[in-house]
């Protein structure tokens, strides 16, 4: 079988606006048809704060249909999410499919 590398389709206009507001407590708000590249921004937007000295570690994504948080309640999501934040380090939190959050 062939090994196959994905390759991100760049969006530098889109990249740009969340940009202009990285480290402000705006919260950021990406929408779009299905399949349009929301979490592919989500990744290139991750590569840059990577790239400029942010941790992994201050980074926190999830998806709300996935099977590690898609199942459980409300509370739980939200403890789980407290617990992997940083008190002394900026927190960029990513949620794909936020409309299924009550």
């Amino acid at each position: 079988m062939e090994n196959k590398v994905q390759k991100l389709i760049e969006r530098p206009q889109y990249l740009e606006q969340l940009i202009a507001f990285e480290d402000t407590q705006t919260i950021k708000v990406v929408t779009g048809i299905r399949r349009c590249g929301k979490s592919t921004l989500f990744d290139l937007y991750c590569d840059y704060l990577k790239a400029n000295g942010v941790n992994e570690e201050q980074m926190i994504r999830f998806n709300s249909e996935e099977p590690d948080l898609g199942d459980i309640d409300d509370d739980k999501k939200y403890h789980k999410i407290t617990e992997m934040l940083s008190a002394e380090e900026m927190n960029y939190i990513f949620i794909d499919e936020v409309q299924n959050v009550p």
